[in-house]
C-alpha cells in the first residue's frame, strides 16, 4: 500500500509550483511589454540644395574624404542624446541602422559631391590602399568632437577638419566648426533630420575652404 503524502510534504511542493507559475507570468508580461526598436539613418543633401551648375564632370581634380573619426561614446548602435549640462543618455530602442561613423562619412561625401560639382571635383572615400593607386589632389580629414542633441531641443555639431595637399602631408587649410540646429519636433525622426541639416551646414563650410581648381 502506497502511503498518502503528508501535509508537510504537500505544502512545500505547492509553494514551489506557485513560485514557478508566478515567474512564468512575470516573464510573459515582460515579453509582452517590450518596446520594439526603431532604426534611423542620416540624410544627404539633395542636388537642388547645391549651387546651380550645368558643367559636366570631365575628369577634374579628386578630393578624398577620410579618415572621419567620432568619439567612442557616439560610435555605438544606440542614439545618444544630451540633457542640460553634461549628462549623455543612451536610448536602447532608438538606434542607428548601421555604423554612425560610416553614415557621417558617406553623407559628408555625398554632400561635398553636390557642393563641388560646379568645380568639377570628384569626391571619393579615402583609404590607404586607394591613395597608393589614385592621385588625389586633396584629402580631407575630419574629427567630430560632438554630435548629438535632444528631442525638442537642438542639435550641436562640433568638428575639426584639415585639408591636405597632393603630398598628403602639408595642411593647406584647417578649421573648427560649431553648428547648432533646432530640432523642431519631439521624436527621434525630427532629431536625426536636424542632425542631417547640421551635417549639411558643416559640409558647406568645408566646401568653401577647398581651393578652386
Amino acid at each position: 500500500m502506497i502511503p498518502s503524502p503528508s501535509r508537510g510534504t504537500i505544502m512545500p511542493l505547492l509553494a514551489g509550483c506557485l513560485a514557478s507559475l508566478a515567474g512564468c507570468i512575470v516573464s510573459l508580461a515582460g515579453c509582452a511589454s517590450t518596446v520594439p526598436s526603431k532604426f534611423y539613418t542620416l540624410t544627404p543633401m539633395k542636388a537642388s540644395d547645391g549651387p546651380p551648375s550645368d558643367i559636366p564632370f570631365e575628369g577634374g581634380s579628386i578630393l578624398a574624404v577620410g579618415p572621419v573619426r567620432l568619439p567612442d561614446y557616439l560610435d555605438r548602435p544606440q542614439i545618444m542624446t544630451r540633457s542640460e549640462g553634461n549628462e549623455v543618455r543612451m536610448n536602447e530602442t532608438e538606434r542607428w541602422a548601421g555604423s554612425l561613423v560610416g553614415d557621417v562619412a558617406q553623407v559628408l561625401i555625398e554632400n561635398l559631391s553636390v557642393l563641388l560639382a560646379v568645380r568639377s571635383v570628384a569626391v571619393v572615400q579615402w583609404t590607404p590602399a586607394r591613395q597608393s593607386m589614385v592621385p588625389f589632389r586633396n584629402r580631407l580629414e575630419v574629427d567630430v568632437l560632438r554630435f548629438e542633441g535632444s528631442a525638442g531641443g537642438e542639435v550641436v555639431l562640433k568638428a575639426r577638419y584639415a585639408l591636405f595637399g597632393p603630398d598628403g602631408r602639408k595642411v593647406i587649410s584647417a578649421g573648427e566648426s560649431i553648428v547648432r540646429e533646432p530640432v523642431g519636433g519631439t521624436d527621434y525622426g525630427a532629431l536625426t533630420a536636424a542632425m542631417s541639416r547640421a551635417l549639411a551646414a558643416f559640409s558647406r563650410e568645408v566646401a568653401a575652404a577647398i581651393p578652386a581648381r
